[in-house]
């Protein structure tokens, strides 16, 4: 497994373009895995929490266009 940072060359990896209709529905999935703070904790539960979701979403998108695309090449 590899963990990429903002030193490497994949620039999109790290500066992905969301439209506003992302932003608003990943803010409903946050509110409703309890993931959304009015203050900011002195813990990072919430963050962590934002981050694990997000990558959970990325995930699921790329198996479903794996998954619906898999007699295409890669």
């Amino acid at each position: 497994m590899a963990v990429y940072c903002y030193e490497c060359p994949e620039e999109l990896l790290h500066n992905p373009i969301l439209l506003p209709k992302d932003v608003k529905n990943f803010s409903k999935l946050v509110r409703k895995r309890g993931y959304d703070e009015v203050e900011k904790p002195e813990h990072r539960v919430q963050i962590a929490g934002r981050i694990k979701l997000l990558h959970e979403i990325i995930e699921a998108g790329l198996k479903q266009l794996i998954s619906n695309h898999s007699s295409m090449p890669i």
